[in-house]
């Protein structure tokens, strides 16, 4: 029996096809405690978790114990999985990257929502002795839209067998506003259909009457009379018609599933593992489904657009943490795009200059998202007092490498940090540096000349206290040294403001790496194991000239890559080539922040500029003789 009908605010079925889908968004750690509940924390107990499988591919904790590949074990993990699959193909159909990563984050986090992964027992025949036994929800994306099947069996109490298993599809897809001609993109949901089949007792009940008064679930899924007859036709006519007047309806199909296989919502997806669960119970099972038929059906819609390169929903801005990770996602895919250019014309070229305005403007919201990495940065460092280490990590290996040129590392108001300061320190770490190059040159130096090199480091050793100790740790403490000399200069630039100083060495230890992420968030290249790397650290005390706003400090940074080391390469996203792809490989960057007159380091401008060639595979010449 197929037969249309209009939408009841009680059905069972009615109200599974209009489940509402909320597209808020949630907090990123409400989401990942909602889906390790739902998918992971029960493993072991009473109640067995939902198993999830993704594009074929099974993601759950009963499945991660026994995958060769390793699967994610925790919320966060699969929520991480999941959106980076549904972002990847949103954002491979066109959806800019930071819409594509909101709305993918947006709909993974439907895996963690009691509501939607629950639609499904409302179709569950209530009052009746059975229990819940297995549970599966199959995830596919395909383009621009996501597919959720859920299956649930049910098995008679005291029983091995099953009595009734649910199925419910919905998906959630996206597309451009304004039939492709708008600026925003658009999620969407529908409920594409709900199904229940019902064995032994169950299906006598249904079976027992048309009439839906007559028996429970009849009255459960509110089963019309089969029409009949000339006015039967009439009235399904009618029901129909009452679409254009703003009703809704659904299709209810009644029957024997093997004489139903050509009912879409009969689709099952295939090889869910589900026990007990087979071709003869599918056979011989009563169906009951539906589908949304006549009418306007809305199971929920959300706008998204990109304004300024932030991205809102409707009239509000999103989140800051959410708001970041799309910026940055917008930036992997800017340079996935890049990535394809380079591959396809083995040449690509790339930059760009992130100050807004003219000289030395004021920088464009999306600088603070540097600001804000220095800011996390520096009060994780106050907390653990790993400021002194953290500044030798960034400094202490180039003041010791640049001891042995005349390049000037760090300048203070245009004049070389260090040339006011101890100069056997830095004869020191001169002499270390020979010692070190003469030993490493494959016994290319004299032995008479690695015999003086070693007199002169000892005595130096001897001068500095640091005598009895290896040449690599010597090394280490001179590289300390140099860096509290630089603290020190530092010190005496702020006399009686320890405040504006140590905002300056803040800066110094974390404002590059924070600076980097802006120029990722651009799309820049990242080299790995760069080669022959120029660095240089210009401070001012004073404004430079040109600059509209006051500062305390101005700390200028600037780095060259012009080769790549050994395991070397270049990611651009999610793609990375190895060194010997290029042909030619190389990059500049730098920054400008300013310690304002409150203490806080602000990102004023950054740029990079990258070049790369690949090596293009010689062809050989074409024979002019026959083989």
């Amino acid at each position: 029996m197929r037969v249309s009908r209009p939408w009841l605010p009680t059905g069972s079925l009615d109200r599974a096809l209009n489940h509402q889908v909320s597209f808020d968004e949630l907090s990123h750690a409400s989401v990942c405690e909602g889906i390790d509940r739902h998918f992971f924390s029960s493993l072991g107990a009473t109640a067995a978790p939902i198993r999830l499988r993704v594009n074929e591919v099974w993601a759950d904790a009963a499945h991660g114990a026994v995958a060769l590949n390793a699967p994610p074990r925790t919320g966060s993990e699969l929520l991480e999985q999941v959106s980076a699959t549904i972002s990847a193909a949103f954002v491979g159909a066109d959806v800019p990257g930071n819409i594509a990563h909101v709305q993918a984050f947006v709909i993974a986090s439907q895996l963690a929502c009691e509501e939607f992964l629950n639609v499904d027992r409302l179709l569950s025949l209530p009052n009746v002795e059975q229990i819940a036994y297995q549970q599966v929800l199959d995830v596919s994306v395909r383009g621009t839209e996501v597919c959720f099947h859920k299956t649930t069996t049910y098995k008679a109490k005291g029983s091995e067998t099953l009595a009734q298993v649910v199925d419910l599809g919905m998906k959630i897809w996206t597309e451009r506003s304004y039939l492709g001609f708008g600026d925003s993109w658009r999620l969407h949901a529908q409920v594409t259909n709900a199904a229940v089949r019902l064995s032994g007792a169950l299906e006598r009940d249904v079976l027992l009457g048309a009439d839906e008064t007559l028996t429970p679930a009849g009255r459960h899924f509110k089963v019309p009379m089969a029409p009949n007859g000339f006015w039967g036709c009439i009235t399904q006519v009618f029901s129909r018609l009452a679409g254009l007047l703003g009703k809704r309806g659904i299709e209810v199909v009644v029957g024997n599933a093997e004489n139903l296989a050509s009912v879409k919502a009969v689709t099952r997806p295939g090889q869910l593992e589900l026990n007990y669960l087979d071709e003869d119970f599918d056979r011989s099972a009563l169906l009951v489904c539906a589908e949304q038929d006549y009418g306007w059906w809305n199971n929920g819609v959300a706008e998204y657009r990109s304004v300024g390169g932030q991205v809102m929903r409707g009239n509000y801005l999103l989140d800051d943490e959410l708001q970041f990770k799309a910026y940055m996602a917008n930036g992997e895919a800017k340079a996935d795009r890049q990535a394809g250019l380079l591959l396809a014309s083995k040449k690509l070229t790339v930059g760009d200059d992130l100050r807004a305005g003219g000289r030395f403007a004021l920088a464009s919201h999306t600088n603070r998202y540097a600001d804000e990495y220095l800011t996390r940065t520096v009060l994780a460092a106050q907390s653990t007092a790993t400021l002194f280490k953290d500044l030798v990590d960034a400094l202490g290996g180039d003041l010791f490498r640049y001891s042995m040129t005349s390049h000037d590392f760090i300048t203070l108001d245009a004049e070389n940090i260090m040339s006011r300061h101890d100069a056997e320190l830095l004869e020191y770490a001169r002499g270390l540096s020979r010692l070190e190059r003469a030993q490493t040159a494959e016994g290319s130096a004299m032995a008479a000349e690695l015999a003086e090199l070693r007199r002169r480091v000892d005595a130096l050793a001897r001068a500095h206290d640091l005598s009895g100790l290896s040449e690599p740790e010597q090394i280490t403490q001179v590289k300390k040294r140099l860096v509290v000399a630089v603290i020190d200069r530092i010190s005496e630039a702020f006399p009686g403001d320890p405040g504006g100083a140590f905002q300056v060495l803040t800066t110094l230890a974390y404002a590059e790496k924070a600076s980097h992420v802006v120029i990722q968030g651009d799309g820049g290249p990242q080299f790995l194991n760069g080669r022959d790397e120029t660095r240089q650290i210009s401070i001012f005390i004073k404004s430079p000239a040109g600059a509209n706003f006051a500062g305390k400090a101005f700390i200028k940074f600037y780095s060259s890559v012009k080769t790549l080391g050994e395991r070397g390469a270049v990611r651009f996203g999610r793609t990375t080539l190895a060194k010997d792809r290029f042909n030619e490989a190389k990059m500049s960057s730098g920054s400008l922040w300013c310690v304002d007159d409150n203490d806080e380091p602000i990102l004023v401008n950054a740029w990079y500029n990258a070049t790369f060639v690949l090596n293009v595979p010689a062809t050989p010449p074409l024979s002019p003789w026959p083989v």
